[in-house]
């Protein structure tokens, strides 16, 4: 992928604007979309980024009074969800879960994911998200604003997300379609059909899509359901 400035199309009005200053357009931007009627409350806007690796990010808003999972829920349905693994958040040094497993004991830094919004988070904090402990997806994410808003019956919303990374085919230079799991770890993953034949680890069966998330290429990921 070339390097540059990185865009992202705003998933409200569909303009583009850089990751710079995506924050400064949706703060016009978002309240122009609040649905009419309803009660306002605090939303809290979040700028969310794979960690180590920028180039995959989104922004969203959530309700103050929403639950953490309602987070969760989010963040699988547009970026990670395969198969059902856990996740949890680390929030100051505490971690919150969907199960809070204390067979083998309390752990006083454990919490539940039933935790609200306001409750844990305030302007400026960075914290981080872990989904599947295994073959794990490490995001990070920062709390960029509150605004008073209405959103409706819906916990929390997409606000932006980068554009598609152009991945060049290892062989061809042609941007590519499938990246190869077994090579993720490797400079030369990915593949434009006519060459993932010959790929060189002999795995060809197991190729899996180019998408948009930084779950691409992890545990059988074919992108948003």
């Amino acid at each position: 992928m070339k390097k540059g400035t990185l865009f992202g199309i705003c998933a409200l009005c569909e303009g583009r604007a850089s990751r710079v200053a995506m924050p400064r357009h949706l703060a016009a931007c978002a309240p122009s979309h609040d649905p009419r009627g309803g009660a306002a409350c605090e939303l809290f806007q979040l700028r969310v980024e794979a960690k180590g690796s920028p180039v995959f990010w989104i922004d969203l808003e959530i309700k103050g009074n929403s639950p953490l999972r309602r987070l969760d829920d989010l963040l699988r349905r547009v970026w990670l969800e395969c198969c059902g693994h856990l996740s949890a958040f680390e929030i100051g040094g505490l971690r919150y879960s969907v199960i809070v497993d204390h067979e083998f004991g309390f752990d006083r830094n454990e919490r539940s994911m039933n935790a609200k919004v306001s409750s844990v988070l305030t302007r400026g904090q960075r914290f981080g998200y872990e989904y599947d402990f295994g073959s794990t997806t490490d995001l990070v994410l920062e709390v960029h604003g509150t605004r008073s808003g209405v959103l409706g019956r819906p916990a929390a919303r997409l606000l932006a997300r980068n554009e598609p990374p152009v991945w060049p085919c290892a062989v061809c230079g042609q941007p590519a379609s499938l990246i190869c799991p077994f090579c993720t770890d490797e400079s030369e993953p990915f593949c434009c059909v006519t060459h993932a034949r010959g790929h060189d680890c002999g795995e060809g069966e197991s190729f899996l899509p180019v998408v948009n998330s930084p779950r691409m290429g992890v545990c059988g990921y074919t992108g948003a359901a």
